[in-house]
């Protein structure tokens, strides 16, 4: 269905994008926001489409599956990974719009490595964010990423090979039991990636999983009343992290600019964007969390406090 979609893109082109272009005159878009949208759609059906075709080559290079799991295998996984999202990022910027405003203060909490990044989830758009950074800096990441996404071919052929992990979204156990597998082939380039917050951020659901908490939770109901921009943090995930690679600095990261848009509908028609997105980030030394499990929760509700002061600010 990619290699057709990708086929029926290319050369459909110039049908497709004429009609785009009358689409926005007629609506008086002048920055032509359906142009800019379906190019960059057009050119992630071409990503897929080169990861489809070359994710045979590196299975035949890893003895025929035998050895996906080894490093070599992996980094030639995470090279064909880096430059699909590389090149996304570059149309992104120069179709969309999107372009990062990264605080100087966060740059320098970003690293060394390895560390374990906790993210901020708003938009469709923001869940490239961490690893477009830490990216840029010559680091590898790890992702927790939900299994939905694999039937994209790209997360399936390519992705999955790159040391993170699928996580199901309604079976607790054996997601934890995936993250705990982690910790191997973790080094000073590494970065591993998790959204505590577990699904994007609606106002909607803010105000459901607080009454939830005041349920089930008092204490920390109380604690996270206040939260008005993120959702309230789930700590599972971040602990089994924590766990798993205990000598891992934590940077929480931080962004503004995407609330806005509540779909990516929404963020299209908004194309390109006339602000660049703010982000911030600061560490935590592993010495400085609790190894205690409920101060580990308080402390990772402080964190998920302070995001959405940030965002308040901003």
């Amino acid at each position: 269905m990619m290699l057709a979609a990708t086929a029926v893109g290319v050369v459909g082109s110039p049908i497709i994008i004429t009609a785009a272009f009358a689409s926005d005159a007629v609506k008086g878009r002048r920055r032509f926001p359906t142009v800019r949208v379906a190019l960059f759609a057009i050119q992630y059906t071409i990503n897929d489409s080169i990861e489809i075709l070359l994710a045979p080559v590196l299975w035949l290079r890893a003895g025929f599956g035998a050895r996906l799991g080894q490093p070599s295998s992996i980094r030639r996984h995470e090279r064909l990974q880096a430059w699909s999202i590389g090149v996304l990022a570059r149309r992104a910027e120069r179709l969309l719009g999107v372009r990062l405003d990264l605080e100087q203060c966060a740059a320098n909490a970003l690293t060394p490595g390895p560390v374990i990044v906790l993210s901020r989830h708003v938009n469709i758009v923001d869940a490239s964010l961490p690893t477009l950074i830490y990216q840029r800096l010559g680091y590898r990441t790890r992702g927790v990423i939900m299994a939905e996404l694999l039937a994209d071919p790209g997360f399936d052929l390519i992705y999955r090979h790159t040391g993170s992990v699928f996580i199901p979204r309604g079976d607790a156990p054996e997601a934890l039991a995936l993250m705990r597998q982690l910790h191997d082939g973790i080094d000073a380039s590494t970065a591993v990636v998790i959204f505590p917050e577990g699904r994007l951020f609606r106002p909607e659901l803010l105000t459901r999983f607080l009454a939830r908490l005041d349920a089930t939770n008092p204490e920390r109901g109380r604690r996270l009343a206040g939260l008005r921009h993120v959702l309230p943090p789930r700590p599972g995930g971040v602990l089994a992290l924590l766990d798993t690679i205990p000598h891992a600095d934590v940077v929480t990261i931080a962004h503004s600019g995407l609330d806005r848009y509540e779909s990516f509908s929404a963020f299209a028609r908004a194309a390109p964007l006339a602000d660049p997105i703010k982000v911030t980030a600061w560490r935590t030394r592993a010495a400085d969390i609790p190894t205690d499990p409920s101060d580990r929760i308080v402390w990772l509700d402080e964190q998920w406090l302070r995001v959405d002061q940030w965002v308040h600010d901003q």
